[in-house]
């Protein structure tokens, strides 16, 4: 089935930029070194199972507890453990194996993964889901009957497959989806329809890949669990809280996870993972991961191992001058520590040039290859020539001019600038929540469309860490008016990761 496409107020539309991943896959060597954090995706911190100088394998489990929301974590290489420390890993200090790789390809497979078996019991499914690593994946995890997500499989009752491509950049589907491996994603959702049988599938598209959709269309006819939902790639549309209001029609509490809905919501290449721990019997030990941005010498995609040190990854890739951002060009990590690894959660890298040349009344200026809400003109004469992101952001800052185009874009239909001005002058109290500052949902589209360079939502989480501070408790105005599920986990910490 496939229903008219929806949209949403406010986002913004990013086109034509330079640096975009081709269709082209690679696999990475295998490092000397991995470093495995111990927290990866959702869920909790894991005690290591392992200890110095312990031979391990690809794909053995070094790190599990059953009894907290989490999921194991395995080596990626066949090595020997040279130690266990805590780093710290993007602000969290969290403990890491480290493991020498002695270079061999052979993974150590799942016991009793279903290749060639018409019938699994359900319970197999969810065991083989969990001792792979994949139900830590995405915002929610995927539920089973041990504790890898806040809620039960039975509970799920809408997941949703995000492959719109919102952001600046994005994974090729051509990539994710090519030859067999789109069968492979059908066989994903079966599992995942099996493992949540409560639960419709939707599988949400940018409406403009039209062959694609076609394609999934004809494949998926039979299975009336299944319905496909074309939308405009819209940033920021791949966002939870607003795929669940555009799809299935929901108010979204603010703050807290899909999960308290009861929807699941995944990436195309996690429904993929599901494929290889079921069918293949792959423990997730290795990820795709896009090289975006014109900072790089060529941009594509590398099939890498988890925990290889970025520094592995981009050897010899960037070129001079550049700063590298992990998984988003709007709100993703810098990296200034090349030594630390990726993990399950990495899908891209992004290098753009760095540039800190001044330019005066920038915002005069034509700009042919620059991106803006406004519409620079040479941009609008000549769409279609390359844009690129660097550094700079093109041009003093200003005091707002209320120009409103935070607010337009806005997709959580609040007032940025507003909310900037009660908190920059310290007007802190209950007119902020009435406006909405527990609703921001940190998208930076406020920032990036700011005329004035004005560093809106950095003064909104500032406005909010005040409030709550100051004895403010956000849960008060959201839980009365829900009725949400898995709120006794999701309060045991699950919120704080």
């Amino acid at each position: 089935m496939i229903t008219k496409y929806k949209t949403f107020k406010g986002g913004y539309r990013f086109k034509n930029f330079e640096g975009q991943p081709e269709d082209k896959l690679i696999e990475l060597d295998i490092p000397q070194k991995v470093i495995i954090p111990l927290k990866q995706g959702f869920g909790t911190e894991v005690p290591p199972i392992v200890k110095p100088n312990d031979k391990v394998k690809a794909g053995q489990i070094i790190a599990r507890d059953d009894n907290s929301v989490s999921t194991p974590i395995h080596s990626s290489v066949n090595g020997t453990v040279e130690e266990i420390k805590r780093i710290n890993y993007f602000n969290q200090e969290i403990n890491c194996v480290i493991i020498k790789s002695d270079k061999t390809t052979d993974i150590q497979l799942l016991d009793g993964y279903t290749l060639g078996k018409k019938k699994v019991p359900v319970e197999k499914l969810e065991e083989l889901l969990y001792l792979s690593g994949v139900t830590s994946l995405d915002k929610e995890g995927i539920p089973t009957r041990f504790k890898s997500s806040i809620i039960p499989p039975q509970e799920v009752e809408s997941i949703i497959v995000r492959g719109i491509g919102s952001e600046p950049y994005n994974l090729s589907l051509s990539v994710l989806l090519s030859g067999k491996k789109i069968f492979n994603f059908i066989y994903g959702l079966r599992v995942l329809n099996a493992v949540m049988p409560n639960a419709k599938i939707y599988l949400a598209l940018n409406r403009y890949n039209k062959k694609l959709i076609e394609e999934l269309y004809k494949l998926t006819a039979e299975y009336r669990f299944v319905e496909i939902c074309p939308l405009e790639p819209k940033y920021p549309q791949e966002y939870d809280e607003v795929l669940v209001p555009t799809i299935l029609g929901k108010k979204f509490p603010y703050g807290y996870s899909a999960a308290n809905l009861g929807v699941v919501v995944l990436s195309i290449q996690t429904v993929l993972h599901v494929y290889d721990a079921v069918a293949e019997g792959k423990p997730l030990i290795e990820r795709i991961v896009a090289l975006c941005g014109s900072g790089f010498k060529e941009n594509i995609h590398l099939k890498v191992r988890i925990g290889s040190p970025v520094e592995f990854i981009v050897k010899d890739r960037l070129l001079d001058n550049t700063r590298l951002v992990l998984n988003s060009i709007l709100t993703g990590v810098t990296l200034n520590n090349f030594s630390l690894p990726i993990d399950r959660t990495c899908s891209q890298l992004i290098a753009i040039k760095e540039n800190n040349k001044s330019e005066f009344l920038a915002f005069l200026r034509p700009g042919l290859k620059k991106d803006s809400y406004t519409r620079t003109f040479l941009g609008s004469v000549f769409p279609n020539v390359k844009k690129i992101f660097d550094t700079n952001i093109h041009g003093e800052k200003r005091p707002c001019i209320f120009c409103n185009y935070c607010e337009e874009v806005c997709p959580v239909n609040i007032i940025p600038h507003l909310l900037h001005k009660y908190v920059v002058n310290n007007i802190i109290g209950i007119h902020l929540i009435k406006y909405g500052i527990f609703n921001c949902i940190e998208c930076g589209l406020c920032d990036y469309v700011c005329p004035s360079k004005i560093q809106i939502m950095e003064s909104i989480k500032q406005g909010r860490e005040k409030l709550i501070s100051s004895g403010w408790d956000r849960s008060l105005y959201i839980e009365p008016y829900f009725n949400l599920k898995g709120l006794e986990e999701y309060r045991g910490g699950i919120k704080k990761l």
